[in-house]
C-alpha cells in the first residue's frame, strides 16, 4: 500500500517535470531580419558627418519676438480694467478680441521659443 502512493507521487512528478525538460536547453532566437556589420550606422564624429546629417535650428526673428511680446504685455496689462468695467455691468466691445490676440500672441511667442 505504502509503494503505491510513493509510486503514484513519483509518477505524478515525472509528469510534471518531462514535459519541461524538453525546452530548457533551448536558446532564445533572434526576432526580425539578420543584419550584416555593415549595415549598422557608424557613430562618427561630428568632424566626419555630412550636413545633411545635423540638424539645423530654423532661425527665429528675435525682432518679431520682442514686438509680440511688447504688444502681449500691453494687451495683458489693460485686461484687469476691462475685467472692473464688466463687473460693473459694462461690457466693452473689444475685450473679447482683445483675449483672442493675447492667445494668438502667447501661442506664437511659444513656438518661436521652442523651435
Amino acid at each position: 500500500m505504502r509503494w503505491t502512493a510513493s509510486l503514484r507521487v513519483l509518477l505524478c512528478l515525472l509528469l510534471l517535470v518531462l514535459p519541461v525538460r524538453p525546452q530548457i536547453p533551448t536558446p532564445l532566437a533572434r526576432c526580425g531580419p539578420r543584419t550584416t556589420q555593415g549595415e549598422w550606422p557608424q557613430n562618427l564624429p561630428p568632424s566626419e558627418q555630412s550636413p545633411s546629417d545635423i540638424f539645423v535650428r530654423p532661425t527665429v526673428d528675435m525682432a518679431q519676438l520682442q514686438h509680440d511680446a511688447k504688444e502681449l504685455a500691453d494687451l495683458s496689462a489693460s485686461v484687469p480694467a476691462d475685467i472692473n468695467r464688466v463687473n460693473r455691468g459694462l461690457l466693452p466691445k473689444d475685450v473679447i478680441e482683445k483675449l483672442r490676440r493675447i492667445e494668438k500672441l502667447s501661442k506664437r511667442l511659444r513656438t518661436g521659443l521652442t523651435q
